[in-house]
């Protein structure tokens, strides 16, 4: 699949960049600047704009949100045993509570399940994971670079935090016809999301500093891309509906690897960056023959 290609050429961009010195160290920075207060609500805009919703999707879009919750029940209790700092807690929720149910879930459940299905998968990435990451995991980002919870302070983030807002004004224009340039423009900014992110991934990206982060490593990876399905796959079978196609899309999406767009998160507020880069760099083509596994277990329970 090209995306597969991308995804590569892409991260390898962002390695080289480093490696070159043509940019300053606060690089990722500025590409993550641009991924939040650009890509993020563009893509928004784009993908909800003529939206069909179906009544019986809305177990199958809340099954992001049952994982990020599942991560929290998980993750922290871990990091507290280890003795892990709340920095490494909130990376690891971040990029283990959320999976890229957009670029690399989209094209998954066109090869696997049918392009019929796309439909549903927009639903389940926007009201699932998108709105999830706009709102808890901005929160959990938040409390993680501050150390404590202040009500306020994570108000105010989520408030002025401009994909929030993008999903709040696509929803409220979605049967609105815009001008075609419009449509353009949006889908051009959205479409910088991928590149921007694994570029930015890709900078931070340093195999060489694996020391004191396998077993972060091992709990990030190990919850996004086997717990995580797993916890969703038995709550279907518990309710007798692992054959139903719906179910089985929105067990296909809780396969994916770590969400791009939570990873730029976590490297805007400081989690970690190091563990951060490695789990993507490394879940993302690890996804590629997990969510095969899963599937096939998926379509023959």
């Amino acid at each position: 699949m090209h995306e597969i290609s991308l995804i590569v050429t892409c991260l390898l961009i962002g390695v080289l960049l480093r490696w070159s010195g043509r940019l300053p160290d606060t690089a990722t920075k500025a590409f993550g600047g641009w991924v939040i207060n650009v890509a993020l609500p563009a893509t928004a805009l784009r993908s909800v704009h003529h939206l069909k919703m179906d009544d019986s999707w809305w177990l199958a879009a809340a099954t992001p949100w049952m994982g990020a919750l599942l991560a929290i029940l998980v993750i922290v209790p871990l990091c507290r045993a280890f003795g892990w700092s709340h920095r490494r807690a909130g990376a690891l929720l971040l990029v283990g509570g959320w999976g890229n149910t957009s670029f690399v879930g989209l094209p998954m459940i066109a090869a696997f399940a049918g392009s019929q299905w796309l439909g549903l998968g927009i639903v389940i990435d926007l009201f699932g994971s998108y709105l999830a990451l706009s709102t808890l995991g901005l929160a959990i980002a938040a409390v993680a670079s501050a150390g404590h919870f202040d009500w306020r302070a994570v108000a105010k983030r989520i408030a002025t935090f401009p994909p929030f807002w993008a999903i709040l004004i696509a929803f409220a224009t979605n049967d609105l016809p815009r001008p075609e340039w419009l449509d353009h423009l949006v889908e051009a900014l959205a479409q910088t999301l991928t590149p921007i992110a694994l570029a930015a991934v890709g900078f931070a990206l340093r195999l060489d500093r694996f020391s004191g982060r396998v077993g972060a490593l091992a709990v990030g990876l190990g919850y996004r891309l086997l717990l995580a399905p797993l916890a969703i796959f038995l709550m279907y079978a518990a309710l007798g509906r692992t054959g139903d196609p719906i179910a089985q899309v929105a067990m296909l999406e809780m396969a994916m690897p770590p969400m791009l767009g939570a990873s730029i998160i976590a490297l805007d507020h400081d989690l970690e960056p190091d563990l951060v880069a490695l789990v993507i760099g490394i879940g993302v083509p690890l996804s590629m023959l997990t969510a095969w596994m899963w599937w096939g277990l998926v379509i023959h329970p």
